[in-house]
């Protein structure tokens, strides 16, 4: 199962009526076209391999390359499960489209600040009613809509003597909602390219 399961649903929603349309198929070099015909260019994804390089286009555009692997359908074949994706070890291969892998994620933001508290709460370190007043200043009057914000409202907050200390190794960054989209036009893209070819060597 995936890890970002709305993300997989949206992609699947997206996709389910796509067909494959091969634009070019030369060996190694191929340019494959996913679209659904009646809609156009709208959720519609591009696979474009070349030796050791891959190039998946969906909106957005992300370059994947390694010297160990001509075809790179096999990377990703053996390196994930059919229709599930391994965007941890993908992120590595990313050679162009890396400022667009992750970014701040308000919910990651939200869910870690909170386990923080309650196991200062549960720890015996905070004072009572300190996850009404976090709540408050934090995520009721703090500007958490990006990253700069989220950590300002952290380093500012003080109650009773309770803070939340050094933020220096608080990460709230996640893969993009983007660069997961493309894993999974990958990994479906690829499943589509294998059932084909096997319908016609059958």
């Amino acid at each position: 199962m995936t890890d970002y399961p709305k993300i997989a649903a949206r992609f699947a929603r997206d996709t389910q009526h796509h067909e494959m349309t091969v634009l070019h198929d030369d060996g190694l070099y191929r340019h494959l076209n996913f679209a659904t015909p009646e809609h156009g260019s709208i959720g519609a994804f591009h696979l474009i391999t070349w030796p050791y390089n891959l190039v998946v286009k969906t909106g957005w555009t992300f370059h994947f390359d390694i010297d160990a692997t001509p075809d790179m359908f096999n990377l990703f074949r053996k390196t994930a499960f059919p229709g599930e994706i391994n965007p941890g070890y993908w992120s590595e291969k990313v050679r162009a489209g890396r400022d667009e892998i992750e970014s701040f994620d308000p919910d990651l933001f939200e869910q870690q600040v909170k386990r923080y508290v309650a196991h200062s709460i549960r720890d015996g370190e905070a004072p009572r009613g300190i996850g009404r007043e976090v709540a408050s200043e934090i995520f009721e009057l703090g500007d958490i809509s990006h990253e700069a914000g989220a950590r300002a409202a952290l380093a500012d907050f003080r109650y009773e003597g309770w803070d939340f200390g050094d933020l220096s190794e608080w990460d709230f960054s996640d893969y993009t909602p983007g660069f997961l989209w493309s894993c999974h036009a990958i990994r479906h893209g690829i499943d589509l390219w294998d059932a084909a070819t096997k319908a016609v060597a059958a």
